[in-house]
């Protein structure tokens, strides 16, 4: 796993973990604590730079948001990941958003309304584990 970037917030708290997976070709985000709307937006366009340099390069269409430590709702967001988010990915290689789901009820329910408004380019799948996630990866990636 090759780290990418921590995301602090205006304190210096590292709110985000960016790496990428060569082997299994896939960037993950790791979400740690609470972290506002503008935070996830900040977070989730540092993955869009990667892919827009490096995930096209080495075809990557494989998202991984692990959502484990995150806390709160981030329902708000849905709309903007949909239809501005997912679409600019989509240009630069990306096919697949995998989200690790929360024990935390509120960001469990914000990734069951982003999988339920999948669009027709980016599909969404909610996994329980990143190994879960990685077994998935491997047995619907095609080069």
């Amino acid at each position: 796993m090759i780290v990418v970037d921590h995301i602090k917030n205006k304190n210096g708290e590292v709110y985000a973990r960016l790496s990428y997976e060569p082997q299994k070709n896939y960037l993950l985000m790791k979400w740690i604590g609470p972290c506002s709307e503008e935070e996830v937006k900040t977070a989730s366009m540092r993955m869009l730079e990667w892919q827009k340099k490096e995930g096209l390069r080495n075809k990557c269409r494989f998202h991984v948001h692990d959502t484990k430590e995150i806390e709160g709702a981030w329902a708000g967001l849905v709309d903007w990941i949909s239809n501005y988010f997912f679409p600019l990915n989509f240009e630069y290689g990306m096919r697949f958003n995998i989200s690790i789901i929360s024990p935390d009820l509120f960001s469990k329910l914000s990734s069951l309304e982003l999988r339920s408004r999948n669009n027709s380019k980016i599909t969404t799948i909610l996994c329980e584990t990143i190994s879960q996630a990685e077994a998935w990866i491997i047995e619907n990636y095609q080069d």
